[in-house]
């Protein structure tokens, strides 16, 4: 019965490569400016924990489709861009986990003059799992269906050549499948001030207050005072850093006083090559559980084109964090190796590996995933 099941996900999988490959060109379109692609994948994953359970594990051979709608425009003093995905996943034994998921990314930018201008970004996502280890730290566990949408909202002036002030809002909202946990929502607003000393240093100071509701449940509030900088120590190699204080009213009514460090190094080595490295430790209110996370991560990334047809990819995570009501704590390691082919100038090939690991002082917390990843993707 099982080989019976992953011969109809294999059978799937071959079908809709054929499909994509023998496309072609039909459906690529630019009119005035307004530039139209339609992107369509097909995508076959091992995944050898997929409840992401300590013991008993389930393991299973998953066939995932996916179509997928780009535009693009771009004017004189206004650029929009927005994507829009589908995807349907077919699991070979356990299908009463075949699901639809869906995620949209919008971006839109307005000039009003020179001096100063508006940004829009809103992306919202349906899905089962986590999509990275940084959306996977101190998340519940388990396998369910989740929405997301992030908006953000920023207004620029330019006071001179060498200052500028902004105005931001953005907000999150957080629904859930499952009945033994909320739902949430965030709202954050914020002020920041850039100023250009030198060509290659930036100084930031910025403000911002947020609030985290639960329904049902209570919310929690932040201030946040973190001024920071950007220092290019060549054209390709910068710093990044803030380091500031978060005042804290939590859910149990406490306030806390709690310190903010980021700092990330960037290295642009070429035009086929890119490094970076960050850290983060602060306490925050996540949209998962009613408590202050108390956490630290580290997380770093390579990409490099090997050839002209092949590149090549590497992330690494770790991160620790410690509710601290109620003294639960978690520890995430997690790896990703993947490999593009480009088997033309539309048509790709990706291999993938990813492992993760996480560690609790709660052993029903706790699990390890390895998946591996191969599919082809198109775009029209």
């Amino acid at each position: 019965m099982k080989t019976a099941h992953i011969s109809k996900n294999l059978f799937i999988f071959f079908l809709a490569a054929l499909l994509i490959v023998s496309a072609g060109k039909a459906y690529s379109f630019d009119y005035k400016d307004i530039d139209l692609k339609l992107r369509a994948s097909v995508s076959e994953i091992y995944d050898d924990n997929i409840t992401f359970v300590h013991e008993n594990e389930k393991e299973d051979f998953i066939t995932n489709l996916s179509f997928g709608l780009g535009v693009k425009y771009e004017g004189k003093t206004r650029s929009l861009e927005l994507t829009a995905n589908i995807f349907q996943q077919f699991f070979a034994d356990y299908d009463n986990f075949n699901n639809t998921s869906e995620d949209l990314t919008l971006n839109f930018q307005q000039e009003f003059s020179r001096y100063d201008r508006i940004s829009l970004r809103d992306v919202f996502t349906h899905t089962y799992e986590p999509r990275s280890f940084e959306e996977a730290f101190g998340i519940t566990r388990g396998r369910y269906s989740y929405y997301r949408n992030r908006f953000n909202l920023a207004y620029t002036k330019d006071i001179s050549r060498q200052f500028s002030i902004s105005a931001r809002y953005a907000s999150e909202i957080d629904e859930v499948s499952r009945e033994d946990l909320s739902d949430s929502s965030l709202n954050r607003v914020g002020l920041d001030a850039t100023y250009f000393p030198t060509s290659t240093t930036i100084l930031m100071f910025s403000y911002d207050f947020s609030r985290r509701d639960f329904d049902p449940g209570g919310n929690a509030t932040i201030h946040t005072i973190a001024p920071g900088l950007r220092h290019y120590f060549t054209r390709q190699l910068y710093f990044d850093g803030k380091a500031g204080i978060d005042f804290i009213n939590s859910y149990n009514d406490k306030n806390y006083a709690k310190p903010l460090i980021q700092a990330s190094v960037t290295n642009d080595i070429d035009e086929n090559s890119r490094v970076s490295i960050s850290f983060t430790r602060r306490y925050y209110t996540n949209a998962y559980t009613q408590d202050l996370f108390d956490y630290w991560q580290t997380s770093g990334t390579f990409t490099r084109r090997l050839f002209k047809r092949l590149g090549c990819s590497l992330s690494g995570f770790y991160g620790e964090g410690e509710y601290i009501t109620t003294n639960i704590a978690d520890k995430l390691r997690g790896v990703s190796v993947g490999f593009t082919y480009d088997l033309s100038k539309k048509l790709k090939g990706n291999l993938r590996y990813t492992y993760s690991d996480v560690d609790s002082t709660i052993d029903t917390r706790e699990y390890t995933k390895n998946k591996i990843f191969l599919g082809l993707a198109m775009e029209f």
